[in-house]
C-alpha cells in the first residue's frame, strides 16, 4: 500500500481542499488516503495537483488492531 506524505512534517494527505484556485492539501498524522499500488497513488498525486517539491509517495503498512473487549 502507498500514501502521499509531506516531506518536511511527515504528515499524510487525507484530502484536498478545492475551494481555492491553487488546491490545498489536508494533512494529518492520524489518518491517510491509502492506495493499492504506486500507479494509483501517482494518478491521485497528479489529479490532486500535489507539489513534487513538498510531497512524496511512500510505501506504508496497514496494521489492523483488535478493539479492547473483543476476543
Amino acid at each position: 500500500m502507498y500514501a502521499i506524505r509531506h516531506k518536511r512534517t511527515k504528515k499524510f494527505v487525507y484530502g484536498t481542499d478545492k475551494r481555492y484556485s491553487k488546491f490545498r492539501q489536508r494533512t494529518s498524522s492520524e489518518q491517510a488516503l491509502l492506495f493499492e499500488s504506486y500507479f494509483t497513488a501517482h494518478v491521485a498525486f497528479n489529479n490532486r495537483h500535489v507539489s513534487n517539491k513538498l510531497y512524496e509517495i511512500v510505501p506504508v503498512e496497514l496494521i489492523v488492531k483488535e478493539a479492547e473487549g473483543e476476543a
